[in-house]
């Protein structure tokens, strides 16, 4: 039973309408807030609810610390609906959300119950598990607001480009240039990625980013609400200078009465890591308005520069296998005959697995690969690569790949020039890679000053020419269509291998 429960229970169904959103504890300062949305039908709540709710927690709870109560009004409105829907795309399903635009997310509601539409590219659609996806947006909105929610999830017109040959690899757009602090002690917010970008390197509005350096000029202000819910109450605003060993930038950090000291605690020359939003201040310059903020120190390492090749010596990592072939050839069984494209080009067909979806933090924990010459298997390319930091509990549950297994492996750079090498002169293939594998790729061999200049062919875009029958184009979905098998599926090597064979069954020659 759950503490709502609980709580109708005492008060005999007179706080049915309620619904618990979040419970938060902080153990500095030993407070623990409790938040819960009542519906927009109800203009104010009266004081002796607040009462009521807040002694029931104090005595269910039994603290040493404070509880306090937040109550929240949950509108249905769409724009609300549209943005916590794509909050949680974006947080959720990194690797569909660049294709997805606001205009085919639509919403509308009838008291309480809320319609979401989303529409998705018909080739995405079919890499993804609507269903699931559905469900678990469902739940999530149901959490956010007083509502019950429907989710459908079509697929509209639009379809990715349909050439499959001669396929240009995507040109690599100017990286971010990053640098390593370690985390010290959490301030405020929550976890960072300790990979902070250079001050310098800032020049326009940019959302969520990650800045590390030492704070100066810091003060303390504080100023009367004027306008929304707080309207009236006094806030507290800071304002200092956070520098880097190559620039400075002003920061804002509107500060809640509970991290008040730990803040005024900070000194000029205290070293932080923060998140935030860089906007265009009131003073016309650049401001970073912090969210997080952590205290840091340095990692004393080199930092590899963008593009310089001397800055990158390579270790030789990984020796390719020569693959066996499966049987020996029999004159009286015809040997399968293919088109100009696969006898007329060395692919190398490759995939990875990685520790997260987006490629600008998550890094590569696994690179397999085939080479197929004149029709045929012929090599293997398989290695593991260190990350930096763990795997998270999740991916290592799907791909069964766990820190142990990565603690002695190489670097993911030598791992890449190795690959680099291996592959020069051949098309690259894999399944879905234009949209996934090859930016993780082309990060990493930007950082040690290479560049992939392959032909690109994208097995996905292969099997969507074709005219398979099937309700979906997921990799496992198309392997089982052609009557072949994918074993160890979420593995780097075994799904290469797969999509090799399927890439070979669908330029057969009939």
């Amino acid at each position: 039973m759950d503490t709502l429960e609980k709580l109708n229970i005492e008060y005999k169904g007179k706080y049915n309408f309620l619904k618990l959103l979040s419970v938060v504890y902080e153990e500095e300062t030993q407070l623990c807030t409790i938040t819960f949305l009542y519906p927009y039908q109800i203009e104010e709540l009266p004081e002796e609810i607040r009462v009521d709710v807040l002694d029931f927690y104090k005595k269910l709870l039994r603290l040493n610390g404070q509880v306090k109560v937040k109550f929240k009004r949950s509108f249905l409105d769409e724009r609300l609906i549209v943005d916590s829907t794509i909050e949680y795309l974006m947080e959720n399903s990194k690797s569909i959300f660049p294709y997805i635009e606001r205009d085919n997310i639509t919403s509308s509601h009838f008291e309480q119950n809320v319609t979401l539409n989303i529409k998705l590219n018909q080739d995405i659609f079919s890499l993804i598990d609507d269903v699931n996806l559905a469900n678990n947006l469902r739940k999530y909105l149901e959490k956010q607001f007083i509502a019950n929610v429907q989710v459908n999830i079509e697929a509209n017109e639009d379809t990715l480009p349909n050439e499959i040959e001669q396929v240009e690899l995507p040109p690599i757009a100017e990286k971010t240039r990053r640098y390593e602090v370690k985390i010290e002690k959490k301030i405020v917010g929550g976890e960072i990625v300790p990979k902070p970008e250079y001050i310098s390197d800032i020049h326009t509005s940019k959302s969520s980013v990650i800045l590390s350096g030492f704070i100066s000029k810091k003060e303390r202000k504080t100023f009367i609400q004027k306008k929304g819910k707080r309207a009236g109450q006094e806030r507290i605003l800071y304002t200092f200078q956070l520098k880097d060993n190559e620039g400075t930038i002003d920061c804002v950090y509107f500060c809640g009465k509970t991290h008040d000291k730990e803040i005024d605690a900070l000194e000029d020359l205290f070293m932080v890591v923060c998140v935030g939003d860089i906007k265009t201040g009131l003073n016309g310059k650049l401001t970073y308005y912090i969210r997080k903020i952590s205290a840091a120190s340095l990692v004393e390492k080199e930092v590899i520069e963008i593009g310089v090749d001397n800055t990158f010596i390579h270790k030789k990592v990984v020796f390719p296998d020569i693959l066996p072939r499966e049987e020996q050839e029999n004159f009286l069984v015809e040997k399968a005959r293919y088109n100009d494209f696969i006898m007329n080009n060395n692919i190398v067909v490759f995939d990875i697995e990685t520790t997260g979806l987006d490629p600008d933090i998550c890094e590569i924990t696994e690179l397999g690969a085939v080479k197929i010459e004149h029709g045929e298997v012929t090599e293997r390319f398989s290695s593991f690569a260190k990350p930096k930091f763990s795997i998270p509990e999740e991916v290592q549950e799907l791909t069964h790949i766990t820190n142990e297994m990565v603690s002695s492996a190489p670097r993911i750079e030598d791992v890449i020039y190795d690959f680099y090498e291996w592959s020069k002169g051949c098309c690259i293939s894999g399944y879905n890679i234009i949209g996934f594998d090859l930016k993780f790729v082309q990060k990493v061999a930007t950082e040690i000053g290479i560049k992939f200049e392959n032909e690109v062919v994208d097995a996905f875009i292969v099997a969507r020419q074709s005219k398979i029958k099937t309700n979906n184009y997921k990799l496992g979905t198309i392997v089982k269509a052609l009557g072949l098998t994918l074993e160890g599926a979420h593995r780097a090597y075994n799904d290469a291998f797969a999509t090799a064979q399927v890439l070979l069954e669908l330029n057969k020659l009939k």
